[in-house]
This record gives structure tokens, C-alpha cells and sequence, in this order.
């Protein structure tokens, strides 16, 4: 009925198929002429399209060719689908059926899983019947060799407790060592067995007996002893009633009793009030325990097990009672010598030391702890025992140790510094006290670790500032001259010794000291004061110097600048500060032992140089008067030698096969410090009438215009008071000029300006400078020619060369022109032609010859104005041509020149490198004032 039930049914999806297919066919049916009207009317298009007149009917032969092929193609591909969709036909009937084949097989699997499940069900029912059976046989057989064995244990048990009974009464304790050691294992089996009435009674009793038998055998051995120690029972007897004692677990009582025994002569030996139990006799504490020691080993050991440790535990107890008893003493004494101290403390630590070393007890590397060598067992070490009652009065230690520190100081003070053995480099007093900072290091670790080192190492840090003050820095001169350098050199060698020395003490103690101390300690204060002790030194070596160079400063300061008529080569004073500087130098490279401190003393001796130079001049001032422009050229000379001399300093006394070139900061100190002083000196040549003019140059030289610098220059060149304030208007105007037509550069840095001016559109202060100038140019003419007459076969003066540059200089300032172009002695303008050699200063004729490297005379001023000899000079107008030049620094290897013919000299060279930077400046400026008057 199933079968015809499934075949209706299939039947009936069959017809329903067929009716949807239908359905499908028919809609198909009439999209498709719906499509075909449409092909056809697009049909219809194309071929208007493609014969839109009758001329175009010529081609039609070809279309219609083009057209049977297309159809051709597309029956041909009609025929291809037609053939795929009736393949496709087939394959789904073909799926269908196999996919009805599957489901047939599924359900006859799945209908056979569940008649094995079934089966599977009943057998394990019917194994589970069969082995239940055997199950409780099983645990029959396992209750009865339970209770079997039970029964068998408690017979033994009431059998042990009985025959204890016997033995405990006939004191048979080695036997009865092992029947107490049978009742406890037998004890052990009934854990589980306290409900049971007769075995809880039965249990009770045996521990009773036990108890009873390990009082009655520790009172048997204890009665072995007599009131003093001494042994009076029979050996084996008691050795057996130990091991009873210890089978019971009672062998502490034993133990106990034995160390207080043995210990009770220790109380009434060392009583607090005799003179045996003071600290000075604490050795006799050690002394009596090593006796008792001994004694047990001889006479006691063998009484009691091994495994006990009686000598250990009464080594344990001694340390106790002596720890308290020392407590005890220490806390009533009203004064504790620390000599006695130290000494019962390196007493007490050998004899804990000892006796780890006596019962095999050491440090175990890897943990840190404490453990018996062979067994590996933990153990409780004996350091510290006892000597933990000396820690709260460590600080007498420490004291005593700060006061002795102090004593050296005090002693350093006083004695006399032997300085004149050329192989001593450090104070001796240093080394004395820094041996002894080891030496009580050494001590204190081996007494303390822990709050007593901190203390010690702070008391360190301390003694170490208190000698930088008191000895080092008190012992320095407070006028020192030549004689003391070296001294001064070992107080600085000293420092530094004393510094390394203190970094090394403190890593030190942080690896020694407690963990708890480690990160408080810290030698950082007096590290800072032995640092200033070599501050102080290297200033004390300056000042020597300095009183060294005073005769030289005080004939600068009493020079004839006002009255100088020539300027000449470097004065005397220069050579007796090179002098100077030099045996100084010498003595302190060759005693200061560290370099760093070395090239401190450079830059430190640079700076106070150039500050006395600069305060010199102003002495001159004071006492002389004004400086004259003459003046002012020959300290700008000297101040060049200056610069040499102290460029040189660092390479005095060096080895001579190791070139030292000055370092870049300290030759960038030099040329600041005397760059100022030249900066001065080139502002006291400008001219002083019109103020403008000096303005002016003072801007050039001081962009930032300070106030009091002016006034410095206004001083020196002996202005009046009075008229001071015309100039400081003329400088503020200037600056607010400059402000109000700073104007950005866009013209080439090297390119040449030349501009005719008439005359009468230059400033006023301007064409007064060009009119005053021609009396100094006559003059400078003048000497030229009277100097070529006793100059050499070259045309230069044989010392005194620099002087015509220089004075070429100073008519340089008033508008100059290198060029062919000079001024007219009328100092109407200028006038184009060729100088002959007699108007050419002497460094021209050198330059001319070939003697000189520049194409450029030196300017020490670092100004000079370059007209244009080409130049087409209409009636009645002058030209003002000047060329810009780009900057050209020398750097400080450059700074020497090549002496090889002597025409060169490192003076000129660096007047030359001055006049270089100096005369960019000046044309930058004088580009943007021309640029402005042009504009306007």
C-alpha cells in the first residue's frame, strides 16, 4: 500500500511538472513574437540605413552576400543549442533517478544501524547480569583480608602494649625502644578506626604507655648525671634509655635538661658584677665553652645519639645566654672604651666563625641559605648569634674612627708640605688617610654589614670635604708666584686622586653592605668639594701668572700711548707676558698630572689675561690720559702679539714630536677676548669731529651699540665731559637711521658699485673727514719718503714695516683709496694717475715685489676704501667707488704665516684676517648707505 502510495505521488509531481512546463512554453511562445516584431521593425531601420537613396541600391549584390553568411552563422549556432538542450534533458533525468536510488539506500542503512543498536542494548544488559556476581565476590574478598589483616595488627598491638608493660617495669630500655616503635607503626594502621570503641580504647592506652615509658627512661638517664655534670650512670644503659626516649619522640626533654646542666657553672662563673664577665674578658666566655666541649666529647658523647647534635645545641644555647648577658652589660655601662669593643667583637666573630666551621654549617651558593655540607639539610649559621648584641653600639666604632680620620686632618694641617721631591705627584697626607679609610673599611666589614658601615661610609664622605677645605684648599698660597706652582699642581693632583679614590670606596661598599643601605649610599658631596679644591687650584695657578705679568701690565698701564709719536714693533711688555706665561706654563704641564685640568688652565688664563689687558688700558686712562691714534695702532700690534702669545700656550712644554694645535673652544676664547680689546682700540681711530663719524665707526664695530662700551671709547680718547652727550644723541640717531632703512640685500656680495657723486650731496660729516684727511696724508707721504731712503734693497724698512701699513691705515680711515686713485694734498678730492714708489707705503712695495701673499696690504682696522682709477672725473664732483667684498675668515691654524723670507710674520698674517672679516662689514654697510641715496 506504501508502494502504491509513493508511486501516486510520483505521478502526480510528474503532472505537475509538465503543466508548469507548458505554462513556461506558452509564455515563451508569445515573448518570442513580441521580439520578433521587434527584430523586424529594427530590421527594417537597418536596411533604410543601409540604402537610404537609390545611388546607394549599387552595393546591394554585396550586402546580400554579407547577409547569407550571417544566416548561415546563425543556423548553425540554432543547431548547436538545440543539440546542448536535449544533452541536458537526458543528464537531469539520469540525476533524478540516481538521486532516487540514494535515498532508497539511506533509509535501508539507517534501518540496520538501529536493529545492531538494539542488539547492542540487550547483550550489554546481559553482561551486566553475568558480572554482578563476580563483583561481590570481589568486594567480599577485599572487606575479609581487611578485617583479616586488622584482627592480626590489633592482636600484635594488645601483644606490644603488654610486653611494654614488662619491659617498661624491668627497664629493659633497648628493647623496649623497639616494641615503642612497633606500637607507633601499629597505631598508624588503625587511623581510620576511632569510631570503634575497643580500638579507641585500646589506642588510648598504648599512648598512655608510651608516654609513661619516655619519662620513666629520660628520668633514668637524667639521674645518670649528678648535680655538677658529671656522668654516674652506666653508658650502654643510658645510651638504650635514649633511644627509647628518642622512639617516643620525647628527646628534647633529654636535650634540655643535658645544656642546662652543662651551662648552670656558666651563670656563676660569669655573674654581671665580676671582673671575668666584663668585655675586655669576653675571650673567657669561648675559652670555658670549648672545655665543655671537649669534655662532652670525651666523656657524654657517647651517651646520646648522633643524630641528636647535643654539642651543636648546647653551642646554641651558650650563644644565647652570652647574648643576653653581653646585652645586659653593654646597656649598664655607662662609658664603653672602643678599643674593647672592637677587640670583644672580633673575639665574638672568630668563635661563630669556628663553630659553623665545627658542625659542617656553610653558605650554599646558589639560594644564599645556610645549610650542613654533605646532607644539604637547612641550617641556622651561628654568625650573628651573639655578635648581634654588639650592632647597637657600633656607633662608638664609628666615632672612634671619625675621631682618629680627624686627627689626620688636623695633622695634615699643621705639617710642613715636602714638595721638593720630583717623584712625589700627590700629597702624602692624602695617602696616609685614605690607607686608613681602607683599613677601617676592612675591620668594619668584618664586624658589621649592616648600619654600622652605612655610618662608617658617611663618616668617609665627611673626612673626605673636611680635607678638601682644611688642607687642600687653606694650604693653597694666597700670592702666588712661580715657586708655588708645583705645590699648587700636588694640591690639584691631590683632588683628583682623592675623587677617583672616592667613586672606587663607594662601589665598594654598595657590593659589601646590606641590601637595605645599598641605595643610601653616596660619596656625590664630597666628590663636589674636592672638585672645588681644584677649581681653587687652577685659579690660584691663574693668579700666579697674573702677579707674574704685573710689571708688564703696569708699564702698559704707565705707557706714553698719549704721547707715542711712531709705532714700532710689539712692545716690551708683550714679551715679558710671553716671558711669563711661558715658565708657568712650563712648570704646570709638567707637575698637573691630568690633562683636562690642563686645558682649564688655558682657557681660564686666556680669559683673565685679556681682562687685565683690557683693564690696563683703562689704568692708562686714569694716569696718563687719553690714547692717541698712534697709541692705539701700537696696542693693536701688541694686542696681535697678545693673541699669538695665548694661542701658542697650549703647545708649551708639549713633546716636540706631537704638534698640538689649540682646541677650537679655547682658541674661540682667545679670539672673543681680544677681539673685544681690538674692537675698542679700531673705535678710539675713528675721528672724534663730527661726532657722526665716530658714531658711525663705533656702529660698524658694535652692532648692538652698547652704551657702556661707548662711553669706554669716548673716555679714552680724552673727550670732554661736556660734550659727551652730543655724541650719544649722534650714536642714537644713527641707530634709528639704521633701524627705520634696513633695507634686505639683493645685490651680488662680490660685486663692484660705482657711483658718482657730486660734490656737496655727501653728508655733512663726510666731506669734513675727506677735507681733514689731507694733512695726514701729506704727512704719511711725507715719512714714506724719508723712510724709503733707509729701507733695503726692496724698498721695506728692516723693523719697523708694519708702521707705514698702519699709518696707511689711518689715512685709510678718512676715505683712502688702495687704487691708483689717491687724495690730492689740496684734500679737494681725488685724483687718478699712478703712485709712484714714494707714495706707496713700504707693505705696498713689498706686496708690488712679489714679498707678500696677499694682493692686499693688512689692515689691522679692518677698513679700507678702493676707488676706481678709470673712473671719468667731471668738473666740480668726486667719485665714491667702493668694492664689496665676500668675507674671508681665517680659521686658527691659519692664523701663522710662512716666515720664510721674513716679510710674512703671523702678526701680519692675523692683522691681515681681522682686516678681512672687518672690512666686509664696513662695505655691507656703506652698499646699503649708497643704495639708500641712490632712492632718494
Amino acid at each position: 500500500m506504501a508502494q502504491k502510495h509513493s508511486t501516486s505521488s510520483r505521478q502526480q509531481e510528474k503532472a505537475g511538472a509538465a503543466y508548469k512546463q507548458q505554462g513556461l512554453v506558452t509564455t515563451a511562445t508569445a515573448t518570442s513574437t513580441v521580439a520578433v516584431q521587434d527584430d523586424m521593425d529594427s530590421d527594417r531601420q537597418r536596411i533604410d540605413s543601409m540604402f537610404p537613396d537609390s545611388a546607394s541600391l549599387e552595393g546591394i549584390e554585396v550586402v546580400a552576400d554579407n547577409m547569407r553568411r550571417r544566416l548561415g552563422s546563425v543556423h548553425e549556432t540554432m543547431r548547436t543549442l538545440l543539440r546542448a538542450q536535449s544533452d541536458n534533458n537526458s543528464s537531469n533525468q539520469q540525476q533524478q533517478q540516481s538521486m532516487e536510488s540514494t535515498r532508497i539506500a539511506i533509509d535501508d542503512l539507517y534501518q540496520r544501524i538501529s536493529e545492531m543498536r538494539a542488539k547492542a542494548r540487550t547483550s550489554e544488559r546481559t553482561v551486566l547480569d553475568i558480572t554482578q556476581d563476580i563483583k561481590a565476590l570481589d568486594f567480599a574478598k577485599r572487606n575479609l583480608t581487611q578485617t583479616t589483616t586488622a584482627m592480626r595488627r590489633l592482636q600484635m598491638l594488645i601483644a606490644a602494649v603488654r610486653q611494654l608493660r614488662q619491659l617498661k617495669m624491668q627497664k629493659r630500655w633497648g628493647e623496649a625502644a623497639t616494641v615503642v616503635s612497633a606500637i607507633t607503626g601499629l597505631s598508624e594502621g588503625f587511623s581510620g578506626y576511632e569510631q570503634v570503641r575497643p580500638v579507641s580504647s585500646l589506642l588510648s592506652s598504648a599512648r598512655e604507655l608510651q608516654k609513661d615509658t619516655a619519662i620513666q627512661a629520660a628520668t633514668f638517664v637524667e639521674r645518670g648525671f649528678d648535680t655538677q655534670g658529671l656522668l654516674t650512670g652506666e653508658v650502654g644503659q643510658m645510651r638504650n634509655a635514649c633511644e627509647c626516649v628518642q622512639a617516643a619522640g620525647a628527646m628534647d626533654r633529654v636535650v634540655g635538661f643535658y645544656c642546662t646542666l652543662q651551662l648552670r657553672a656558666y651563670a656563676a662563673i660569669f655573674q654581671l658584677d665580676d671582673d671575668v664577665s666584663q668585655l675586655e674578658n669576653v675571650s673567657r666566655r669561648y675559652a670555658w665553652l670549648r672545655r665543655i666541649l671537649q669534655n662532652h666529647a670525651e666523656m657524654h658523647a657517647s651517651v646520646f645519639p648522633d643524630s641528636w647534635k647535643v654539642a651543636e645545641q648546647l653551642s646554641r644555647r651558650f650563644a644565647e645566654a652570652t647574648r643576653d648577658q653581653l646585652s645586659e652589660l653593654l646597656a649598664t655601662r655607662e662609658k664603653v672604651n672602643a678599643d674593647q669593643l672592637l677587640a670583644a667583637l672580633a673575639d665574638t666573630l672568630a668563635f661563630e666563625t669556628q663553630c659553623n666551621k665545627k658542625f659542617g654549617i656553610v653558605a650554599n651558593n646558589s639560594d644564599g641559605l645556610t645549610v650542613y655540607e654533605g646532607s644539604g639539610e637547612q641550617a641556622v649559621s651561628f654568625v650573628g648569634g651573639i655578635s648581634c648584641a654588639f650592632e647597637p653600639y657600633m656607633a662608638i666604632f664609628v666615632r672612634g674612627e671619625q675621631a682618629k680620620f680627624a686627627a689626620l686632618v688636623t695633622q695634615a694641617q699643621s705639617a710642613p708640605v715636602a714638595d721638593d721631591d720630583p717623584s712625589l705627584s700627590v700629597l702624602a697626607s692624602s695617602t696616609d688617610l685614605l690607607y686608613q679609610f681602607r683599613e677601617s673599611l676592612r675591620q668594619c666589614a668584618a664586624l658589621s654589614t649592616g648600619q654600622a658601615m652605612y655610618d662608617l661610609a658617611v663618616v668617609f664622605g665627611q673626612s673626605l670635604s673636611s680635607y678638601a677645605r682644611n688642607v687642600l684648599i687653606q694650604g693653597l698660597p694666597q700670592t702666588p708666584h712661580l715657586d708655588d706652582l708645583k705645590h699648587v699642581c700636588l694640591v690639584i693632583n691631590t683632588a683628583d686622586y682623592c675623587a677617583s679614590v672616592a667613586a672606587q670606596l663607594e662601589s665598594k661598599i654598595i657590593e659589601r653592605i646590606d641590601k637595605t643601605y645599598a641605595d643610601r649610599v653616596s660619596f656625590a658631596p664630597c666628590r663636589d668639594a674636592l672638585l672645588g679644591a681644584i677649581n681653587a687650584g687652577i685659579r690660584v695657578l691663574v693668579a700666579a701668572v697674573e702677579n707674574m705679568c704685573e710689571p708688564a701690565f703696569g708699564a702698559l698701564a704707565q705707557g706714553p700711548w698719549h704721547t707715542l709719536q711712531t709705532v714700532g714693533d710689539q712692545s716690551a711688555y708683550v714679551s715679558m707676558i710671553a716671558s711669563a706665561v711661558d715658565a708657568a706654563t712650563l712648570s704646570v704641564r709638567r707637575h698637573v698630572s691630568g690633562s683636562r685640568y690642563l686645558r682649564s688652565y688655558c682657557d681660564k688664563l686666556a680669559v683673565r689675561l685679556c681682562e687685565k689687558y683690557s683693564a690696563a688700558i683703562m689704568a692708562n686712562r686714569n694716569h696718563q690720559g687719553e690714547i692717541s691714534e698712534v697709541g692705539a695702532e701700537q696696542l693693536l700690534l701688541d694686542a696681535q702679539a697678545l693673541k699669538s702669545v695665548l694661542l701658542a700656550v697650549p703647545a708649551i712644554g708639549a713633546e716636540e714630536d706631537k704638534k698640538v694645535q689649540p682646541p677650537n673652544t679655547y682658541a674661540r676664547i682667545v679670539t672673543q677676548g681680544v677681539g673685544k680689546i681690538e674692537a675698542v682700540l679700531k673705535a678710539i681711530l675713528a675721528p672724534s669731529d663730527p661726532p657722526e663719524a665716530l658714531a658711525d665707526r663705533f656702529l660698524l664695530l658694535f652692532p648692538k651699540a652698547p652704551r657702556d662700551t661707548f662711553q669706554l671709547v669716548l673716555n679714552l680718547k680724552g673727550i670732554r665731559s661736556a660734550d659727551h652727550h652730543l655724541y650719544h644723541k649722534s650714536l642714537q640717531r644713527m641707530i634709528q637711521d639704521t633701524n627705520n632703512n634696513a633695507v634686505a640685500a639683493s645685490e651680488p656680495s662680490a660685486a663692484t658699485y660705482s657711483t658718482p657723486v657730486a660734490k656737496g650731496t655727501l653728508p655733512a660729516y663726510m666731506e669734513h673727514a675727506l677735507s681733514a684727511s689731507a694733512p695726514l696724508v701729506s704727512q704719511r707721504n711725507e715719512r714714506d719718503n724719508k723712510n724709503k731712503n733707509k729701507s733695503d734693497g726692496h724698498g721695506r724698512m728692516p723693523s719697523t714695516a708694519s708702521s707705514g701699513m698702519l699709518f696707511a691705515n689711518r689715512s685709510s680711515l678718512v676715505g683712502r683709496s688702495e687704487s691708483p686713485a689717491v687724495f690730492s694734498p689740496s684734500g679737494t678730492g681725488l685724483k687718478s694717475g699712478a703712485a709712484s714708489s714714494g707714495d706707496l707705503p713700504q707693505t705696498l712695495l713689498a706686496a708690488r715685489d712679489g714679498r707678500l701673499q696677499q694682493q692686499q696690504r693688512p689692515d689691522p682696522l679692518g677698513i679700507t676704501g678702493v676707488g676706481s682709477s678709470a673712473s671719468a672725473m667731471s668738473p666740480g664732483a668726486s667719485v665714491f667707488s667702493y668694492t664689496a667684498e665676500p668675507r674671508n675668515v681665517p680659521s686658527d691654524g691659519e692664523l701663522g704665516g710662512s716666515a720664510a723670507d721674513g716679510t710674512n710674520s703671523p702678526v701680519l698674517a692675523s692683522l691681515a684676517a681681522n682686516a678681512t672679516a672687518t672690512r666686509s662689514k664696513i662695505n655691507e654697510n656703506l652698499r646699503k648707505f649708497m643704495s639708500n641715496m641712490r632712492r632718494n
